[in-house]
């Protein structure tokens, strides 16, 4: 039953973004995607002062929160030019909020906290706009495959690792931390992501050119990168809930636990792939 659920909600989440996606390029409301950030965003904010608690480091939950949108928007208007500042700026007041609690340690671990929260959720969310966005000149939909793309390689690498390690899975990869997850997974989950990508070059011209032709060396290279940064991400997210001493990060989504539990790889997938597309190959 749990299952069918993880299942379900999977593919209905996937076709409520991907659909969002397809909007925003096809009416030319890009900024639709802010949207879509913002909301996950700021569940998973949410989950992360839970685990914050949970930890005995508790955050201001209101000054915290209300940094979320502030940075997501900042990403979206001007095009981006005043984030880097809004951004220094929030980090600036989470270092000032904790400056006169004591004991000291208790205040340093807090101001820590919200620096990192504000860099692990709002700012690495944020290539994801950057992604969706395209390079200059790219068409929306264009930029629409670009971001499909990267979801489909997150969501894929994460089945391929779920069935395969659970139907062939041997060896142990990180016992420590995470005990189901084995080295077979990991193997099943490359060679998912690596079908995500063939699969989202039908999805536009450009990328199926790119997949089927000329680019196929990088296919395999930018699977290989983004689905280490998956797993890393993935257990980054179990050692924070081990450490919280709690199996989900929160109960939002049926089968799968919380945001946080559903967007982990994701988070530090986005800017291997941006970086590993925009920066090495100049494609978006």
């Amino acid at each position: 039953m749990n299952l069918a659920k993880r299942i379900a909600s999977g593919v209905i989440g996937c076709m409520v973004v991907l659909g969002i996606l397809y909007v925003g390029a096809r009416f030319d409301v890009r900024w639709i995607a802010g949207g879509l950030i913002l909301g996950v965003a700021y569940l998973t904010a949410i989950e992360y002062l839970h685990l914050m608690k949970k930890l005995d480091i508790p955050l201001a939950a209101p000054e915290f929160l209300v940094w979320i949108p502030v940075l997501v928007l900042s990403y979206l208007v001007a095009d981006g030019r005043y984030a880097d500042v809004v951004l220094l700026f929030a980090i600036a007041y989470q270092v000032l909020r904790y400056l006169a609690v004591t004991p000291h340690r208790t205040g340093f671990l807090q101001a820590v906290a919200g620096v990192f929260g504000l860099l692990y959720i709002p700012w690495l969310l944020h290539y994801f706009y950057l992604i969706y966005l395209g390079a200059p000149g790219q068409s929306p939909m264009t930029g629409a495959a670009h971001g499909a793309v990267a979801l489909l390689m997150v969501f894929a690498y994460d089945t391929g690792a779920f069935f395969v390690g659970s139907a062939l899975g041997r060896h142990k990869a990180f016992p420590n931390v995470s005990p189901k997850k084995t080295w077979e997974g990991v193997a099943g989950g490359f060679v998912f992501t690596v079908l995500a990508v063939m699969i989202g070059g039908f999805l536009d011209p450009l990328w199926r050119d790119f997949v089927y032709w000329r680019g196929f060396p990088h296919v395999l290279a930018s699977s290989f990168f983004v689905g280490w940064a998956v797993q890393l991400g993935d257990v980054f997210a179990s050692k924070l809930k081990r450490a919280a001493e709690v199996k989900d990060s929160g109960s939002f989504l049926p089968g799968h636990g919380g945001a946080l539990d559903r967007i982990d790889g994701l988070l530090f997938a986005l800017p291997v792939f941006y970086f590993y597309y925009h920066h090495i190959l100049r494609f978006l």
